[in-house]
């Protein structure tokens, strides 16, 4: 672990819980709270505080024979999805390096958290104008193209909750806030095989962008370029959706899926 060299920044409370989960990653049978207290020095108030709020949030559970608490797999969930990252990052970052060298547009991979896109990989574009976008950053499904791109190739029960309980909120004139348009406007985005937005998440910015899938057809993240609405207009919109997604085909074949659908062609770009 690295060494932190200003301990005053440090807040005691996380330290404590952070610590406490360390304990129990090297305990397979789990520890007791007063194994807990003992080992770490810790309040016994202290340890049995934190081991009921990981407790009640689902990261610990508690033996009731006994009595010792070990990590939960959600927990473990966490780094599965942060591997998951890396991997899509490490086998597709050239292909989107390619996608913005193509384009001349700012490239992103995003996947969806909570309800919303998030950039996992970031390619800046060799115009002028440039986004302030950067990975983690987050962005409403329902006003991004990458975000379309994902909800439009959901598996439709999943598709259907998600949009149920999506908030529509109104970014600009432009944002579409009723279910039906969203939903009407996702079917064909699913038929053509990608989806973009036009002034919908910002004034003057459109965005296209196309699924990519892991092996069983999985929906795994999506990928877009980004620009202005003077360079990506309504004419532009259709070759730029098949170039995103001929490259979208060429990183799901990177991460083992093949076509399933009929019409729809993986085209590998293997000199890449």
């Amino acid at each position: 672990m690295p060494k932190l060299s200003k301990k005053r920044y440090l807040v005691p409370a996380i330290k404590r819980c952070f610590d406490l989960i360390d304990l129990l990653s090297d305990k397979d049978k789990g520890l007791t709270v007063t194994e807990i207290h003992r080992t770490l020095h810790l309040p016994l108030s202290s340890a049995a505080a934190i081991l009921y709020t990981l407790q009640a949030l689902g990261y610990i559970e508690k033996d009731e024979e006994t009595s010792c608490y070990t990590l939960t797999a959600k927990l473990f969930s966490l780094s599965g999805k942060m591997s998951d990252h890396f991997d899509i990052v490490g086998r597709c970052h050239a292909l989107l390096e390619h996608l913005a060298s193509e384009s001349g547009f700012t490239a992103h991979i995003a996947v969806m958290r909570e309800g919303e896109s998030m950039y996992i990989d970031r390619v800046p574009g060799s115009g002028l104008m440039q986004f302030s976008s950067y990975v983690g950053m987050r962005w409403p499904l329902h006003a991004s193209g990458v975000g379309k791109a994902i909800l439009a190739f959901l598996p439709e029960e999943e598709r259907t909750q998600t949009l149920k309980y999506l908030p529509l909120t109104r970014l600009t004139q432009y944002t579409i806030t009723r279910r039906q348009q969203l939903d009407q406007q996702l079917k064909e985005f699913h038929r053509v095989g990608y989806a973009w937005e036009v002034n919908e998440g910002e004034p003057g910015v459109a965005c296209v962008g196309a699924p990519i899938f892991g092996p069983d057809q999985q929906l795994l993240a999506a990928v877009s370029v980004t620009g202005t609405t003077h360079l990506i207009n309504e004419d532009r919109i259709r070759p730029l959706g098949l170039l995103v997604k001929k490259v979208a085909d060429a990183m799901s074949a990177r991460l083992g899926t093949s076509p399933a659908e009929p019409g729809r062609t993986i085209q590998p770009m293997t000199s890449l």
